[in-house]
């Protein structure tokens, strides 16, 4: 019985972060690095061993120790340390003491503490970039111990506790992996419904979380209802073309990969997928300051020439929050979206709800505190809560890349950011996962159009649905465009609840220069890692295409207001 129970526990450890089987030719980490990775992989988190009689090994910033030149440490010297002053771990077979930097864990020093003298790589590998472990990527309270060797039987005793539960929800995902296998992958909204039955409960609570009773998340995506179509006929529309160019950069399509973070718990492979995917298909991905791949890793994966953006949190430390700024103007960032609507975490009550498994692996660790964090709740934390317009200035002065502003909610502040020399907004309430019961970001973008229409571009400025001038010139595809124009370029983008092409093209008809679409490729890389996301912009690709056919249209220049109709109430669903 032991010895059954030893092979299921070392095959669940190998396997927790491995989760994600090859499909149809996608590499996902079913064994060893990644493409890129990771022969640097032995790296710094500077540890050292103060109870044992052997050397103190501090790694130095710029130069890595050989494994081979580590101290052996037997895996009963780590046990011994499950109590006592010294906290040690150990990630990819090397001994790491942590007991500098327990309090000054972002997570929280429990997830460390209940976790003491295990191997805790599964746990490590879905959160963490995976050069975090190199010369001059952690911090200096950190110390290398050595390297653990042990006999099977040994190395047991220091495997993380398996429960039944983590057992059934590898069942779980490897039954759903073959279901889509043989039923492939659908629309972007059956993605949904297959990450769900793939990924940790861990993931899903944060990928799937919203504010409160997710009122606004759920709005996001129904309003788009009430905005309804105008088709002319008869046009020839045999070329339709879907590219564009959005902050001056060009994209195949309208839309963009909105910036999340924690890809990693979805795929081992996180948000390299997503540069991968978009450089592949020509869409821009934005990236996020809380992105579980590092910067550098993703800049990698970069094609040539391809546009990036940067999504921007502002480290209440003002000294790291400018050394980051620095390391975006190296990496040629094509846009920073800085993050106004979030100075505080909101209550994401999914997330929170499964708070001890924040840094569980996929099936979670069957150890609870209360005073752990969601893992919404622990990005937050050193986030500047005082970040204001004046900070405009501050950051216009340390970058000449293009600023905008990410989480307008009202026409007002969309005028602040047009005041402030900013080059464009987002429309966006995190995907309602701050506020909840603020409005749709499409009601913000309506707001715009009635109260600052000055802010877009001058073609957009006209009424939707029928006109006098459209009567009066029916041969024409949209009416006269109306009078005047732009003071100086300020794109408008917008982000909450898209999943159809048809989404798409409303929010363009009304005057957005580009859609953000967020989840849904969080749930595409989780399914099927990088051919997911390439599966998802091709759906939006030809659901975008097709509509721009079944408008009358042939390309997104044409699209204008008088294209759509905004009712008061989405139509009744019979």
């Amino acid at each position: 019985m032991l010895a059954s129970t030893r092979t299921a526990t070392r095959a669940l450890n190998t396997a927790r972060p491995l989760l994600r089987q090859s499909f149809r030719g996608v590499a996902t980490q079913a064994a060893g690095p990644s493409r890129n990775e990771y022969s640097r992989r032995n790296g710094r988190w500077a540890f050292g061993a103060a109870a044992l009689a052997l050397p103190e090994i501090k790694l130095d910033s710029s130069v890595e120790t050989p494994r081979d030149q580590l101290p052996i440490i037997h895996p009963s010297e780590i046990v011994k340390r499950k109590t006592g002053p010294e906290v040690w771990v150990v990630i990819d077979g090397l001994v790491y003491d942590m007991s500098g930097f327990v309090e000054g864990h972002p997570g929280g020093a429990d997830i460390i503490m209940h976790n003491r003298s295990y191997d805790v790589t599964p746990l490590f590998k879905p959160r963490h970039p995976s050069d975090q472990l190199l010369p001059g990527h952690l911090p200096d309270s950190v110390r290398v111990v050595g390297r653990v060797v042990g006999s099977p039987e040994e190395l047991h005793e220091i495997a993380l506790p398996i429960s039944k539960a983590e057992l059934e929800e590898m069942e779980r995902v490897e039954k759903a992996r073959k279901e889509m296998e043989e039923k492939g992958l659908g629309g972007v909204i059956n993605m949904k419904r297959l990450a769900e039955n793939m990924v940790s409960k861990v993931c899903w609570a944060y990928y799937a979380s919203a504010g409160d009773d997710e009122i606004t998340k759920n709005a996001n995506g129904s309003v788009y209802q009430k905005v309804l179509f105008r088709p002319r006929v008869l046009r020839k529309v045999r070329d339709a073309d879907a590219s564009t160019e959005l902050m001056g950069c060009p994209s195949s399509l309208p839309i963009y990969i909105a910036p999340a973070a924690m890809a990693k718990l979805g795929h081992p492979d996180g948000e390299l997928n997503l540069t991968r995917g978009a450089g592949t298909t020509g869409i821009i991905q934005g990236i996020s300051s809380n992105a579980s791949c590092s910067m550098d890793e993703m800049l990698a994966e970069r094609e040539e020439g391809q546009p990036l953006f940067y999504q921007l949190y502002v480290n209440r430390d003002r000294a790291q929050a400018e050394e980051l700024v620095k390391k975006i103007n190296k990496g040629k960032f094509n846009a920073i979206m800085l993050t106004a609507d979030a100075p505080v975490g909101g209550k994401r009550e999914r997330d929170l709800r499964l708070k001890g498994d924040f840094e569980g692996p996929a099936g979670g660790v069957s150890i609870k505190s209360d005073d752990a964090k969601g893992v919404s709740q622990a990005m937050f934390a050193g986030v500047d809560p005082d970040l204001n317009w004046d900070d405009i200035k501050w950051l216009r002065g340390i970058t000449d890349i293009p600023i905008m502003v990410k989480g307008i909610q009202t026409v007002e502040d969309a005028l602040m950011a047009y005041k402030a020399g900013c080059d464009g907004i987002v429309i966006s309430n995190h995907g309602g996962r701050q506020l909840d019961t603020t409005r749709p970001s499409l009601d913000v973008l309506l707001e715009i159009r009635k109260h600052a229409p000055q802010l877009l571009r001058p073609e957009f400025r006209a009424p939707t649905g029928l006109s006098k001038e459209a009567l009066e010139h029916p041969d024409r595809l949209t009416p006269p465009d109306a009078p005047g124009k732009q003071e100086r370029k300020f794109d408008i983008f917008i982000d909450g609840g898209v999943t159809r092409g048809t989404e798409v093209v409303k929010a363009l008809c009304l005057g957005a220069n580009g859609v953000g679409v967020g989840r849904g490729f969080l749930y595409a890389q989780s399914v099927a890692g990088e051919e997911g996301v390439e599966h998802a912009v091709g759906i939006f690709k030809s659901e975008i295409e097709l509509t721009l056919r079944l408008l009358g249209a042939n390309k997104i220049s044409d699209l204008r207001p008088s294209m759509v109709e905004v009712t008061e109430q989405p139509p009744v669903r019979w």
